[in-house]
């Protein structure tokens, strides 16, 4: 099978790029996330990644058609990787290879969390592409509940209780705030740095809350108290209680839907 993948790397990279098998130099298997296979393909004139789905993207709440529209924006914007080949319809996305991404260490150096909450800025002022999706919370966890349900799963995380408390999470972050084009997923795997930050790995990106945003990187890292704080007021100049008590609501939520997320994956996602 591992060669079999390896083989359809090199033929979609040799058509894509007008190359013939000798011109490319290498390609390695990468791993940047747990739904997709990718390679890192090395050429005489580029390095490209190439990254074949692999998932059911329906359970997991993954529209490739919005992804495309999203990664053309956030590559005009300087924020993502520059977009060679999108085909959502097969499952394939090639880009320009940015680099190395981040370590965990990275991830916590004060001077880097200062960055992110700038980086988080940016992104949240591109103007969102027609078409992208709304990532309304609540949908997403109703879309989880129902996964797992149909699937006869009926894990700790979803009792009434927690289900109760999610939703009005949800809707609470939803009170008085402006939805933004938002990444979604934001940790040391999906930051890439060379003395500009930028991001990979859009798909579930799609317009939501700001906040819940941001929880990804202090859910992912571990954040305490004070590296929220950090990113917080990088990233606005918003300093009241209602804005730091937001975020630790976002932060259980995204902890929450991570946890479910992990639940539809395993029960066959």
């Amino acid at each position: 099978m591992a060669e079999d993948a390896l083989a359809t790397a090199l033929a979609i990279a040799a058509k894509t790029l007008g190359l013939g098998s000798e011109a490319i130099l290498s390609c390695e298997p990468i791993k940047h996330g747990l739904t997709n296979e990718s390679w890192l393909v090395r050429t005489k004139r580029d390095d490209v990644v190439i990254r074949i789905s692999n998932a059911a993207e329906q359970a997991l709440q993954i529209d490739r058609e919005s992804e495309a529209l999203v990664l053309a924006a956030v590559a005009e914007a300087g924020i993502g990787p520059e977009v060679v080949l999108c085909d959502p319809a097969q499952r394939v996305l090639i880009t320009r290879y940015l680099g190395d991404t981040w370590t965990e260490a990275d991830a916590v150096q004060e001077d880097n969390i200062q960055r992110l909450g700038q980086l988080f800025r940016r992104l949240h002022r591109v103007p969102p592409p027609a078409g992208v999706r709304r990532v309304e919370l609540n949908d997403t966890l109703e879309g989880y509940f129902r996964t797992l349900q149909e699937r006869g799963v009926q894990p700790a995380l979803i009792t009434k209780s927690l289900r109760d408390r999610a939703l009005q999470v949800a809707l609470k972050l939803r009170e008085n705030s402006a939805a933004t084009l938002c990444h979604n997923d934001v940790h040391h795997l999906n930051v890439t740095d060379d003395g500009a930050l930028r991001l990979i790995d859009w798909e579930y990106a799609g317009v939501g809350q700001r906040l819940f945003d941001l929880a990804s990187v202090c859910v992912y890292h571990q954040y305490d108290k004070l590296q929220r704080e950090q990113l917080l007021g990088a990233y606005t100049s918003l300093t009241e209680l209602t804005t730091w008590h937001r975020l630790e609501l976002a932060c259980w939520l995204f902890d929450y839907v991570r946890e479910l997320w992990m639940a539809v994956r395993e029960s066959g996602g």
